[in-house]
């Protein structure tokens, strides 16, 4: 059987709160899915919430993995894998222009994940990226997990 992954992005202004819902959710999809792997990116705040819920995860669970995406190749655009990250992944986008490469780096892990625990309350790119996932979801099997602060 194959690792279960799950995708996880939301809004760069989540509020902290957040943390513990990311944490929640992620136990339960965890337990529930068999998800051993999350894959989050590293800009704004929810990425961060992420990082540090799954980081929690962790020190429970001792057969979880926190993959970093990369939306550039790390040829193109280094960095170092921050604390709570157990490796970085770069998707296969290698053609992709450069303007296009985060959208097309999220598309590719919506469609290639088992779950999606995101944090999308208002119009933008993660409201687009769940748009998506919703639209992938009719072909494939695969969980989506919008959490909200109450």
């Amino acid at each position: 059987m194959r690792n279960k992954t799950c995708f996880m992005f939301g809004h760069a202004t989540a509020p902290e709160e957040t943390v513990s819902l990311i944490e929640a959710a992620a136990e339960k999809h965890y337990h529930k899915y068999g998800i051993h792997t999350f894959i989050v990116g590293n800009h704004g705040s929810f990425d961060s919430y992420a990082r540090i819920a799954i980081t929690r995860l962790k020190e429970r669970y001792s057969d979880i993995s926190l993959l970093l995406l990369l939306a550039y190749h790390p040829s193109v655009k280094r960095i170092s894998l921050p604390i709570g990250f157990d490796q970085s992944y770069y998707p296969p986008i290698e053609n992709v222009p450069k303007q296009y490469a985060i959208v097309r780096a999220n598309q590719y892990l919506v469609k290639e994940s088992d779950s999606i625990i995101c944090f999308v309350i208002h119009p933008g790119n993660s409201r687009n990226l769940l748009e998506y996932a919703r639209r992938c979801q009719s072909k494939k099997e695969l969980i989506i997990e919008n959490i909200h602060v109450k």
